[in-house]
């Protein structure tokens, strides 16, 4: 690590299906963005998006993880489909960085509110795929 790296988890490069949207009520009310992450650790992510989000923007993730119930708690979690399988959290947009002005920008994404055992999968997915 860097002295100019704050990053304290592992980063995996992976582009995951996200869905991202502004954490402001009504929820169901805010367009939905579909991008994929560059890379992802259980700290956070960084995504490229057609729109600009600022930091300190609160967003609404869900991110399509194939693989992500195997690594859950719990014994019926092996048997389910690689289908569907998604964590969902609440981050918070702490870099922006313009790639191709007024059409393209790279954010940096910290999780605020995983579920704890989302949380341990994801920690256990990225150990065993580094």
């Amino acid at each position: 690590m860097t002295s100019n790296d704050r990053r304290q988890e592992t980063r995996l490069p992976k582009n995951f299906r996200v869905e991202l949207r502004e954490f402001r009520f009504p929820l169901a009310r805010q367009p939905k963005h579909e991008v994929c992450c560059a890379d992802i650790s259980a700290g956070g992510m960084s995504v490229e998006c057609g729109r600009k989000f600022q930091e300190g923007d609160k967003l609404q993730v869900k991110i399509y993880i194939p693989s992500l119930n195997k690594f859950h708690p719990g014994f019926f979690k092996v048997f389910e489909s690689d289908a569907g399988q998604y964590l969902q959290a609440i981050a918070e947009v702490v870099r922006v960085q313009d790639i191709m002005p007024l059409t393209r920008y790279k954010h940096g994404i910290r999780f605020l509110d995983v579920d704890y055992d989302d949380l341990q999968a994801l920690r256990s997915f990225i150990g065993k795929s580094v």
